[in-house]
């Protein structure tokens, strides 16, 4: 049985002799060897050449020693092979290693510039920062230091360092808001028990309207009885609120002076209330536009269609004009000694923005004389009250451009219709009457 065979220290040393030998040769030397070794080869060649040309069966030991060196040769070549191609496995095996380090370092220095890029931002927002107490309006340094107690100001330590006054400003600014807060919790408080107080009280009331109007409605009679329409004051009060203006100066001066001066001098106010804030709603949304163009109305009519049309449009127009407020004043004055009443209706015109009056006679008696019935006519009762006043022309010179505008002649032709628009009555709604 064959024994296993034990390398020695001296096999092992030869098996990894061209590693070692790589490590304590230079290649230069071993580039200078390559170029002997090749023209070796190339003269050894020649000369076996040579000695082969010649033929001489002598020359056949000198063959045989030159072949000799050409082996020896190549195995030096082959050494050299090998010693180079281990010089490049570790040439790449430390230009990898190198490659490993310089990336590593590479990548190190990205983190270091990224973290100078991040320091850098840190830097730049805290110096763009600003903080909330710079938005605070607080007091000036001088009442600070007056008002705000030793413990917060510290007034030997903050005078000389800026940061530690906004702070201590800040302590103060903190206690005050604090003491304001309470204060305004107090005040809530004390709002909710009043807002309760008062709900209170507001449904009593509301409980108490009923029971009102109940009284109101049983001393109805009693009212009647005593000559004191209390509830019917109240009622033509608010329907009042919805007259024009001159019809409300109107009304206003003539109950006062009713009330005043002459008890058989009787106000009311007549008409439409809907109609009336209809009409006042309707005008806040869409005012009405009076600057209609004469073109339309002068244009040349060419057919019958055309002419019909424009006829119901002016018609419309001229109606419009004429319209009178939904509310008039009346006004009833009795005679004491005939016990006959005068009516007089008192409307508005907005279009024209004229008062005017109708005036009706409720006789008990029919007049004994001609020319005393021609005087209670009412056509001419309230004629020439101001010189040459007969109620045919408005008092307001821009009307007759109005009527001018759609064919119509002046006024005193429509008197039937509106009332006349006497001088006297735009008048008697500025002034008190006499």
């Amino acid at each position: 049985m064959k024994k296993p065979r034990v390398e020695t220290e001296q096999e092992v040393t030869r098996v990894y002799s061209d590693e070692a030998d790589v490590e304590t040769r230079e290649p230069e030397a071993d580039e200078l060897l390559y170029a002997d070794t090749c023209r070796e080869l190339q003269r050894l060649m020649g000369e076996v050449d040579e000695l082969k040309s010649q033929g001489m069966r002598h020359n056949a030991p000198e063959i045989e020693e030159r072949k000799t060196q050409v082996c020896i040769h190549f195995m030096t070549l082959k050494k050299l092979n090998r010693l180079a191609h281990i010089r490049c496995k570790k040439g790449r095996d430390a230009t990898y290693e190198n490659k490993q380090k310089v990336d590593a370092l590479h990548l190190q220095l990205q983190n270091l510039r990224y973290e100078v890029m991040h320091l850098q931002k840190e830097i730049t927002k805290c110096l763009e920062f600003k903080s909330k107490h710079e938005e605070i309006e607080l007091v000036s340094v001088e009442e600070f230091y007056r008002d705000a107690p030793p413990e917060i100001s510290k007034e030997e330590i903050t005078r000389k360092e800026p940061h530690l006054q906004t702070l201590a400003r800040l302590d103060w600014e903190l206690e005050q808001r604090k003491r304001l807060t309470e204060q305004y919790s107090e005040s809530i408080g004390s709002k909710d028990k009043i807002a309760k107080d008062i709900e209170v009280k507001r449904e009593h009331l509301n409980n108490l309207y009923p029971q009102l109007n109940a009284v109101l409605q049983a001393t109805v009679p009693l009212q009647e009885c005593l000559a004191m329409p209390f509830d019917q004051t109240h009622k033509q009060a608010d329907v009042a609120r919805h007259l024009p203006a001159p019809l409300y100066v109107l009304f206003v001066q003539a109950s006062a002076y009713a009330q005043a001066c002459d008890k058989r001098l009787c106000v009311s106010v007549e008409g439409d209330v809907d109609e009336a804030k209809a009409l006042a709603k309707q005008t806040e949304e869409s005012p009405d536009d009076e600057s209609d163009s004469d073109q339309e109305e002068e244009a040349p009519q060419t057919t019958k269609r055309r002419r019909a049309t424009l006829g119901v449009k002016l018609e419309d127009k001229r109606k419009q004009l004429l319209r009178r407020h939904p509310l008039c004043v009346a006004l009833d004055i009795s005679c004491k000694a005939n016990k006959s009443t005068l009516h007089l209706q008192f409307r508005y015109l907005p279009a024209l923005h004229v008062v005017t009056v109708k005036a009706r006679v409720g006789a008990s008696e029919q007049p004994s004389s001609i020319s005393g019935g021609d005087l209670l006519t009412p056509d001419s009762l309230l004629t020439c009250l101001y010189p040459g006043d007969h109620g045919n022309d408005s008092p307001n010179p821009a009307n007759r451009f109005h009527l001018q505008r759609l064919g119509m002649e002046s006024l005193g032709s429509y008197v039937q219709e509106v009332g006349r628009p006497y001088v006297w009555v735009p008048v008697a709604g500025r002034t008190p009457l006499p």
